[in-house]
């Protein structure tokens, strides 16, 4: 967890002014993932539990929901499951003399079941029980779910206050401009781009395939180029949203690059699709095909 907040002055200023009696008890925040949402909802957690920001993700009394793994097959799970929300009542019925956070950090996960369990638990009173539920935007949570939280929106940091604070980050002043193209106002990916070499690696290995991908004059050469995207089949959930970031990539470089380019709304319009119900190949190869014509 970084330790700053990168922009959102207004919003981490309303929710820092609160008392503990004032702070809403059903707290949702949205944005772009990046973008600085755990990172806030860590640091208001911090200041409910009485602990320094540092601290506070080790601290005995916040909870991470997640949909975790498979203890079978080690593979990641596609959604939480019900009875790891029904398992929060044995946290918060020991006591109720300390705050209790709950962090639920994609709130995606959450399907009708388990959102059914956690709406009941929702409904209770209980005075010191903190529920902050992250998502990538208003409309992926459930609507019994969201009706009952107080909501604050991320928006992309402006660049010049992102460059500020990776001028403190990093003293590679030259790998700061292709942080900020690739991060477009996410802090936590800029962060990435420059502390994690792999990702790097992996973003500079895309760069190079979207323009070899321009380049191809025949879908069956482009077909050949992105052939390794669907190797990943016993990792599909993960392997999904690596495309995601992948095509938010793509998105970035070709409306820099060629702005008219009418695969940029293909683009856009696939990015969401891949967590739904259809063919992540098939996806993909209709966003070749408009990016290759």
């Amino acid at each position: 967890m970084s330790n700053e907040i990168i922009g959102h002055e207004k919003i981490s200023h309303y929710l820092f002014s609160m008392t503990a009696d004032q702070f809403p008890h059903a707290l949702l925040i949205t944005g772009m993932s990046g973008v600085g949402k755990t990172t806030l909802a860590l640091h208001a957690a911090s200041r409910l539990l009485a602990c320094a920001p540092e601290l506070v993700e080790t601290h005995s009394r916040i909870i991470r929901l997640t949909a975790g793994y498979d203890p079978k097959t080690g593979a990641p799970r596609a959604a939480i499951p019900v009875a790891a929300v029904r398992d929060l009542r044995t946290f918060f019925n020991i006591t109720h003399q300390e705050p209790l956070v709950i962090l639920i950090e994609r709130a995606e996960e959450l399907q009708q079941e388990s959102g059914n369990a956690l709406l009941k638990i929702m409904e209770e009173p209980t005075r010191q029980l903190y529920f902050m539920i992250l998502a990538q935007s208003d409309d992926s949570v459930l609507q019994t779910i969201r009706s009952r939280c107080a909501t604050v929106r991320l928006s992309p940091v402006p660049t010049q206050i992102l460059a500020r604070a990776l001028e403190k980050i990093t003293a590679d002043r030259g790998a700061i401009p292709q942080a900020l193209e690739i991060a477009e106002g996410r802090p936590g990916v800029a962060i990435r781009y420059l502390n994690d070499a792999a990702f790097h690696e992996r973003v500079v290995s895309e760069r190079m395939r979207f323009g070899e991908l321009r380049a191809a004059r025949t879908f069956a050469s482009a077909e050949k180029i992105i052939a390794d995207l669907f190797a990943k089949k016993d990792r599909h959930i993960e392997a999904r949203q690596e495309l995601a970031e992948m095509l938010g990539w793509w998105l970035t470089w070709l409306r820099r690059d060629a702005p008219q380019h009418p695969a940029i709304a293909q683009i856009a319009r696939t990015i969401p699709l891949l967590f739904e119900n259809m063919h992540p190949r098939l996806l993909m190869e209709r966003v070749v095909i408009e990016l290759i014509a």
